[in-house]
């Protein structure tokens, strides 16, 4: 077990259990600023040390947070199959995303990370340049929409089930939008999807669970009258 402690660095990782989120327009410019946390006793991945040390955690919360702020500027690029029994069709989601954050990317900015029940925190700021306030301005407006998503992946997965939860809680938010669009079912869709906020992460009944808001936009939609 590791004692609560405040570990001095700048966090190299990434994580997507997302406490809060701020935006605030500063002289320089616009600026999102979260918390996020990764535990250092999860399940290992191949080859991982455990307890998971601090440092390579901060690691793993670096690079996710930087994942999660790409989804919110960049986005993804989501094609959703509905499933469907009677046509024997099984569900399909998939996500690209449209852009990425390197690692290095001077405009990520982390902060002083500490170590509480096992988990390291650490709040994660990062400044858009003038591209990419032009990308976040556009999520709110017109054919973009509003729509929430719930989503889930086994504990068991480790580090990689954060992802498959966060996944998931997109998939379910494409669902949502798209009944809003018409009552039957597409035979295929596709389109964009952003973060409005970093989701919220939780591990309940072992599971990862994702809350999150989202920005959608369908390009394309192909009914089943077209096969």
């Amino acid at each position: 077990m590791v004692g609560r402690r405040t570990v001095r660095a700048r966090i190299v990782v990434c994580a997507l259990a997302v406490l809060s989120l701020t935006l605030r327009v500063q002289a320089e410019g616009m600026r999102l600023s979260a918390e996020f946390w990764a535990e250092l006793d999860g399940v290992p991945q191949s080859g991982d040390p455990y307890p998971l040390p601090p440092d390579l955690a901060a690691r793993r919360l670096l690079e996710e947070a930087a994942w999660v702020f790409a989804g919110m500027v960049y986005g993804f690029d989501f094609s959703y199959e509905p499933l469907d029994l009677v046509r024997g069709i099984k569900e399909r989601f998939a996500l690209t995303p449209r852009g990425e954050i390197a690692w290095g990317d001077p405009r990520l900015l982390p902060g002083e990370a500490r170590t509480e029940r096992a988990r390291v925190f650490a709040r994660v700021e990062f400044e858009p340049d003038a591209a990419d306030q032009r990308e976040l301005e556009a999520h709110g407006s017109p054919p973009w929409a509003a729509a929430q998503g719930s989503g889930r992946a086994e504990f068991i997965r480790g580090w990689l089930g954060r992802r498959a939860a966060y996944e998931d809680a997109a998939r379910e938010a494409v669902r949502s939008y798209l009944r809003t669009l018409e009552p039957n079912k597409p035979r295929r869709a596709f389109g964009r999807i952003a973060f409005a906020t970093p989701p919220r992460v939780a591990i309940v009944d072992g599971h990862y669970v994702v809350q999150g808001r989202f920005r959608v936009m369908s390009t394309e939609t192909r009914p089943y009258g077209v096969y």
